[in-house]
């Protein structure tokens, strides 16, 4: 049996010069959007350290220094504490609604942080971190650490 040779036809050609083309356009329009260089800003973000002791609370000054990453790289400087009983709601069998009360020896600790950050049309990222509402967060300061939830970003 005889192979046959493959030919290399003018519609050959025309269909690569076609998928070149789209690659090119699609690149031009699309690369832009996420290699743009982004700016740094400062923006404050508020991380929730819910149901935590009231030591925790007492360690954290205004002014500290801390990470927001397991890496020890990416973090903010806190510029407020706000500190409230935790409180958690529980069945009342008598009244048969829930109704909130304090836990004794446990506080919520409300930190805003000023975070110096890369802001693009993606996201908002402090280094490796991505500040989103939502995200778990570690606060780790000088003499602290802790596990909380980020519930506000403001750029």
């Amino acid at each position: 049996m005889e192979k046959q040779k493959t030919k290399f036809t003018v519609i050959d050609a025309v269909i690569i010069l076609v998928v070149l083309l789209a690659l090119i356009i699609g690149g031009k329009l699309l690369l832009p959007r996420f290699m743009t260089p982004s700016d740094t800003q400062t923006v404050s973000c508020r991380v929730l350290l819910a149901d935590k002791e009231k030591a925790l609370a007492d360690s954290m000054k205004v002014g500290d220094r801390v990470t927001m990453s397991l890496t020890e790289k990416d973090g903010g400087v806190i510029t407020g504490i706000d500190v409230t009983p935790a409180k958690k709601a529980v069945f009342d069998s008598i009244s048969g609604m829930y109704v909130t009360q304090e836990i004794p020896n446990k506080c919520d600790i409300y930190v805003t942080l000023d975070v110096d950050a890369q802001v693009s049309d993606v996201a908002v990222k402090d280094g490796s971190v991505i500040l989103q509402v939502g995200a778990e967060t570690p606060i780790r300061g000088k003499g602290y650490a802790s596990m909380g939830y980020t519930i506000a970003v403001d750029d």
